[in-house]
C-alpha cells in the first residue's frame, strides 16, 4: 500500500515515534502512541501459541482519541514480503473516542511476521507503529537448580527460539523487576535473556526438526531445594520474591498461561547433600501448583540426579524415588543423568547439557510432535530381579519391555585403573561376586560361581567421595542401543523366578499359526513374541491373562518360517527362560471357502454321534480329515476313487471344526459346526 503524507503529516509521524509511552505488556496493559492507545498489539519477537490448527491468533485493537480518522489499516508481512491487508473501522462514541478491533492468524512455521498499523483518513494515512519478528509456536518451561540453568552461560541464538522477561541477579535468586516484560531471542543478551545450554538445545532440536518455533522460559535458580520450588504464595501466586512466583509472573505477562503443555524439572542435588529435605512431598506440591496455574499442562519430565560426592545414602534413596515417579504419576516421565558427558562430580560441561537437551527433546517429540521412531528413547528402568532356580547361581534383571540393552566393556579411568560393570552391582550392600554377565534383549543375566542368598540389589554406588579413585563416576554403566543410560537402582527386592512354560505350535487350515501353552503356577500373565523370517528381533504380539491357554496368529500373509517365544510373568518375576516354537506357513493363493461346487459336507451343522457325509465333486484319491480350531487332526479317513465318504462325529464340544480333503495336488477345506 502506497502512503502519501503531507509535510505536516510527516511531522505528525515523527512525533508519533518520539512520544512513545510504552507499557510493560503487549496484551495486558495499554500501549500509547501519541493519540492512539492499543489494548492488544504484538511485541517485537513475540511468540503467539499455536492452536489445534497450528495457527497463532493475533488480535490488534485499541482506541483513537482524536476525531477525523475513518479506519485503521494493518499490513502484514511474511519474511519481509507483503502477506495480508486488514481494515478495521473506527467507531466513535459521544466523547469523540474511536474504537477499533482486528484479528488475524499466522501459521506456526519457520517464518517471521511483521505488522504495520496505520490510522487512515479518506485520502491519507499515518503510520502508528511497526512490529517485527513475530512467530507462532509452542511453549516449554524448564525449572530446577544449577543443572537446569547451566549458569545461564549459553550465548547461541536462533531466530525461532524465543523467551520472555529476564534472569534476575545472583543466578536468578533476586526479586523480579516487574518492568522486565519484553520478548527476545533466547540468549539474545547472554545471561539476561538466557534459557541455559540444555534449554536452548531443547528449543533448537524441536524447532529445527519439526519446523515449529517455540518459547522456553527457564525459571531455574541456584542453591535451591525442592521446598523453594514448591513455595507458592496463596494470595499472590505471582509473588516476585519467590522462585515460583517469578516464573509464573513471566508466563502470565507473556500471555502464555494457557499454552504451557510441558514442564522440565531438574533438581535434587541439594537434598542429596543434606541442604534440603522431603523431596517427595515437595514434588507433590510442585505438581499440584503446576496443575492449578497451568490448566493445559500435559507432561512433566524429571531428571534423576547423578551420583555426587556427599557421603550419604540419601542421594541413592532420592534417585530411586525419581526413577519410580512414572509409577506414581501418569503424567510424569523420568530420565537418567548418570553417564552424561563432561561430568565433574556435580555439574557438567556444555556438551553434557546439550546431550541431556537432546534426550529430553525426544520424549517431548514423542508426546507432541508424533515422533516416528521411539525405540529406546527412554532410560532403561529396572522392573524385576529374580533367581532362575533354587540353586540361586543366576540372577536375571528385567528392564522395560522393548529395551535393547548393552552390557558395557571395562571402563578405563587411567592407565592404572580399569573398572568393571560387575563390581558396581551390589547384593545386600556388598559388591556381587559375578562370574559372567551378559545382555539379552531387555534382560541382564548374572551368573555366580556359588549360591547366593541376597534379598536386595543396588545398581551403581550411592555416592563417590572426591578422594575415591573413580571420582567423578563416569562409567561403566548399562545402556540401550540408543545410548540411554539405565537409571541407578537402590534397594530393589530379589525374588524367586517362575517356571518356564511349554509352547506348542501348529498351522490350521487357513494357514494361521495356532499357539498353545500350559499353566504356570504364580503367573498372572503370558507374553508372546514373534520373529518373522528375515527379522532380527522378536516383537511382542500379545499379552494374555492367567486364564488364557492359546492364541491364533493371523499369519497367512507371512509365508515361510515364523519363530515364537513365550514367557510367564507377574508383577515381580518372570519365567527364567522362554519357551520356543516354530511354524512353516504355506503360500496361500486364495481362501478355500466357499467350495460348495467342489466338496459337500452334510448335515452341517451336525450333532455329536451323528454320521457326516463328505461328497467330492469328482472321483478322488486322498484323505478326509476332521480338524479342530487348534489345527489338531481328530479323525482321518482314506478314500480311493469314491464319490462320498462318511464317519461318525465323536463326543466333541460344540464349536467350529474343519473338514479337509487332501489329494496329491490340492487341499480343500470346509467349516463344520458341531452343536449339542
Amino acid at each position: 500500500m502506497k502512503i502519501k503524507l503531507s509535510p505536516n503529516k510527516r511531522v505528525v509521524r515523527f512525533l508519533v515515534f518520539t512520544s512513545i509511552i510504552l507499557s510493560v505488556s503487549s496484551q495486558l496493559f495499554a500501549q500509547r502512541f501519541n493519540s492512539v492507545v492499543f489494548s492488544n498489539l504484538p511485541q517485537d519477537y513475540q511468540l503467539y501459541p499455536r492452536n489445534a490448527h497450528s495457527d497463532g491468533i493475533i488480535p490488534i485493537s485499541g482506541i483513537v482519541e482524536v476525531t477525523g480518522y475513518s479506519y485503521v489499516s494493518i499490513q502484514v508481512f511474511r519474511n519481509d514480503t507483503f502477506f495480508k491487508y486488514l481494515k478495521a473501522s473506527l467507531k466513535y462514541d459521544s466523547k469523540g473516542t474511536g474504537s477499533f478491533a482486528a484479528e488475524t492468524s499466522i501459521k506456526a512455521e519457520l517464518a517471521q511476521y511483521s505488522f504495520k498499523v496505520f490510522a487512515c483518513k479518506t485520502t491519507d494515512s499515518t503510520l502508528i507503529v511497526t512490529r517485527k519478528n513475530v512467530v507462532s509456536g509452542d511453549v516449554f518451561i524448564v525449572d530446577g537448580q544449577s543443572n537446569s540453568t547451566g549458569f545461564f552461560d549459553e550465548s547461541s541464538t536462533d531466530p525461532y527460539c524465543r523467551t520472555f522477561g529476564k534472569i534476575t541477579d545472583v543466578l536468578n535468586t533476586a526479586p523480579y523487576n516487574p518492568a522486565d516484560t519484553l520478548w527476545a531471542l533466547s540468549n539474545q543478551q547472554k545471561y539476561l535473556t538466557g534459557v541455559g545450554t540444555m534449554g536452548f538445545e531443547i528449543q533448537k532440536q524441536l524447532s529445527q526438526r519439526y519446523g515449529i518455533p517455540n518459547c522456553l522460559i527457564n525459571g531455574g535458580f541456584h542453591w535451591s531445594s525442592s521446598v523453594n520450588h514448591a513455595q507458592r504464595t496463596e494470595n499472590n501466586p505471582a509473588d516476585l520474591n519467590t522462585g515460583y512466583g517469578r516464573l509464573l509472573y513471566r508466563i502470565q505477562k507473556a500471555g502464555l498461561q494457557n499454552a504451557v503443555k510441558s514442564f522440565i524439572y531438574r533438581q535434587g542435588e541439594s537434598e542429596a547433600y543434606h541442604e534440603g529435605s522431603d523431596w517427595p512431598g515437595n514434588f507433590e506440591k510442585i505438581r499440584n501448583n503446576l496443575k492449578l496455574d497451568f490448566p493445559k499442562l500435559e507432561q512433566i519430565y524429571v531428571f534423576q540426579i547423578d551420583i555426587i560426592y556427599f557421603p550419604s545414602t540419601t542421594g541413592a534413596e532420592l534417585r530411586e524415588y525419581q526413577r519410580r515417579l512414572p509409577e506414581r504419576y501418569p503424567d510424569v516421565q523420568s530420565l537418567a543423568t548418570v553417564g552424561t558427558k563432561q561430568f565433574d562430580g556435580l555439574h557438567y560441561g556444555p556438551e553434557g547439557y546439550r546431550q541431556n537437551g537432546l534426550e529430553v527433546s525426544r520424549l517431548i517429540a514423542k508426546d507432541f510432535y508424533q515422533l516416528g521412531d521411539t525405540l529406546n528413547i527412554n532410560s532403561p528402568s529396572l522392573k524385576k530381579v529374580f533367581y532362575t532356580s533354587q540353586e540361586k547361581k543366576q540372577l536375571i534383571l528385567v528392564f522395560d519391555e522393548g529395551q535393547q540393552l548393552i552390557y558395557p566393556e571395562p571402563y578405563k579411568v587411567s592407565d592404572q585403573v580399569t573398572l568393571h560393570m560387575k563390581d558396581f552391582i551390589y547384593l545386600n550392600g556388598f559388591p556381587a561376586a559375578v562370574s559372567t554377565a551378559r545382555a539379552d534383549g531387555n534382560r541382564i543375566v548374572l551368573d555366580f560361581a556359588n549360591s547366593q542368598n541376597a534379598s536386595r540389589l543396588d545398581y551403581l554406588p550411592p555416592y563417590t567421595l572426591e578422594t575415591n579413585y573413580f571420582y567423578p563416576f563416569n562409567g561403566p554403566y548399562l545402556t540401550n542401543k540408543l545410548g540411554m543410560r539405565a537409571f541407578t537402582v537402590n534397594n530393589f527386592s530379589i525374588v524367586d523366578g517362575l517356571n518356564s512354560p511349554s509352547l506348542i505350535s501348529s498351522v490350521n487350515p487357513f494357514a494361521n499359526a495356532v499357539l498353545s501353552w500350559n499353566e504356570i503356577n504364580g503367573a498372572t500373565s503370558y507374553t508372546l513374541e514373534r520373529k518373522i523370517s528375515g527379522e532380527n528381533d522378536y516383537k511382542i504380539i500379545g499379552k494374555f491373562s492367567a486364564a488364557s491357554r492359546s492364541f491364533e496368529d493371523k499369519t497367512n500373509s507371512f509365508p515361510g518360517k515364523i519363530s515364537y517365544r513365550l514367557k510367564a510373568g507377574n508383577n515381580v518375576a518372570e519365567s527364567s527362560s522362554y519357551a520356543y516354537a516354530e511354524v512353516e506357513i504355506p503360500v496361500v493363493l486364495g481362501l478355500q471357502e466357499p467350495v460348495n461346487e467342489l466338496i459337500t459336507v452334510y448335515p452341517n451343522p451336525a450333532a455329536t454321534h451323528q454320521r457326516i457325509t463328505v461328497r467330492p465333486q469328482n472321483l478322488v484319491k486322498g484323505s478326509i480329515l476332521l480338524i479342530n480350531s487348534l489345527g489338531q487332526t481328530l479323525q482321518r479317513k482314506e478314500i480311493t476313487h469314491q464319490t462320498e465318504a462318511g464317519f461318525i462325529i465323536a463326543d466333541l464340544p460344540a464349536g467350529t471344526y474343519f473338514i479337509q480333503l487332501q489329494t496329491e495336488n490340492k487341499s480343500l477345506t470346509k467349516k463344520l459346526s458341531v452343536v449339542r
